[in-house]
């Protein structure tokens, strides 16, 4: 008797489609720790890859935007930030609020994902509409 003799037959599972787990705050906050991780490669010695980067070295200090199209507070995209570790710790409560449901912030992730959602289709980016 063979080993594959020994196997005893079963019935397929089934599957049903598991709901998506990105949501435009999932995504936020996934872009915002690539950053801090920028950030602390910087702090570390390395260089800042301008191209990807939310910030940039401004005299003494850094200006930073929230998102690579930038999240528009109180009328302005672009802040300051003393020093990298200091916008480290802004990202992580940037990460903090968003997780937390801070209504302000969510309300302005989710404008800007459906803004960049209709400028996609558009451009014929992205998932088509069944």
């Amino acid at each position: 008797m063979s080993f594959l003799d020994q196997l005893k037959p079963a019935s397929a599972p089934t599957r049903s489609p598991s709901p998506s787990k990105s949501t435009p705050i999932t995504r936020f906050v996934k872009k915002v720790r690539e950053q801090q991780e920028m950030i602390q490669s910087a702090i570390d010695g390395g260089e800042i890859n301008s191209r990807t980067a939310w910030f940039v070295k401004a005299g003494e200090g850094y200006r930073f935007k929230i998102l690579r199209s930038p999240l528009v507070i109180n009328d302005t995209e672009w802040f300051e930030a003393a020093s990298l570790s200091d916008l480290k710790a802004l990202y992580q409560g940037l990460i903090d609020a968003a997780t937390g449901g801070d209504e302000k912030l969510v309300a302005l992730i989710n404008e800007r994902s459906e803004l960049d959602k209709v400028a996609a289709e558009k451009k014929g980016i992205g998932r088509k509409k069944k």
